[in-house]
């Protein structure tokens, strides 16, 4: 049994996208509804919060103060110390509704984005690579809900989610990124939740966060469940490892699909947990910019 702690009680709405920062002893993690990136200190535990003018789905670190975003309007630089959005790049511009979701940077600093529509009903979300030299390249297509992703330990492969569909998905990758077999991995049951965020353990293991099924599952390599963390709040959305010794389970959480019944039963949905477990993760992938 996993003990989990509420590390912070932020009453977000959709907490999504953490990334540990280890020279702040920080976890970073967006509300995407709050249009809002917050920063939890965890050698002062103190938090801080950035609020901007639109959505931001995910985040990379590229140095103090200054990340790439995936937002509702395309690849942006996130400048927290001028509380800016600096575009750089919108593949979408015919999407109205369309937001980028989910995103993650591979070990060669690449960032692996994926878009959605707003509402989550027409599967017009693409997954995206943005490269170093912040040219970027449509990779996969056809969701209503992208999600994911992570990377195998030798970075040779990706795994990433198909949220609706409840599918989670890999693939080798090519030198440029690009998948080279897309393969159905783990299908898990609508009973059980919606696959959501994911992270990658030393044994090259899944976490993968299960929203409205209060837990997140671990499976191995042959994509069985091997073992679960139960929750106090319903809707997980995703999880990374951070902490020292980088085997704190950070895991974001969302209140914006609870009625109002289901947030008095659920006061503390949308906050930050963690857990300690006996295995470690990966640091963060940070994004690597080459002019």
């Amino acid at each position: 049994m996993h003990s989990v702690e509420c590390l912070s009680d932020t009453g977000g709405q959709l907490g999504e996208g953490p990334i540990w920062i280890e020279e702040e002893n920080s976890i970073y993690w967006v509300d995407i509804k709050r249009f809002l990136i917050h920063k939890f200190d965890t050698k002062n535990n103190n938090k801080t919060s950035w609020q901007f003018n639109e959505s931001i789905g995910c985040i990379a670190y590229i140095k103090k103060n200054l990340f790439i975003a995936g937002t509702q309007l395309g690849f942006k630089f996130a400048n927290l110390e001028l509380n800016q959005l600096i575009p750089i790049v919108d593949p979408e511009p015919n999407y109205i509704n369309n937001r980028f979701n989910d995103g993650k940077c591979d070990n060669k600093g690449r960032f692996y984005a994926g878009s959605m529509d707003e509402e989550g009903n027409d599967p017009t979300g693409s997954f995206y690579i943005l490269y170093n030299d912040l040219t970027y390249k449509k990779i996969d297509e056809g969701y209503e809900i992208t999600n994911g992703p992570t990377f195998s330990p030798d970075g040779n492969k990706i795994y990433f989610t198909d949220t609706k569909k409840g599918e989670i998905y890999v693939s080798n990758l090519y030198e440029d990124g690009t998948f080279i077999e897309k393969k159905l991995f783990i299908s898990i049951p609508a009973s059980e939740g919606k696959p959501d965020g994911m992270t990658i353990d030393q044994e090259g293991c899944l976490w993968i966060a299960l929203f409205g099924g209060s837990c997140i599952n671990r499976y191995n390599q042959q994509g069985i469940k091997i073992d679960t963390i139960q929750m106090p709040v319903s809707c997980i959305t995703s999880c990374v490892f951070g902490g020292e010794n980088l085997d704190i389970l950070f895991i974001t959480t969302s209140s914006h699909k609870l009625n109002d019944q289901q947030k008095l039963n659920e006061p503390q949905a949308g906050s930050l947990f963690k857990t300690q477990l006996d295995i470690g993760g990966y640091k963060t992938n940070k994004f690597i910019q080459i002019n």
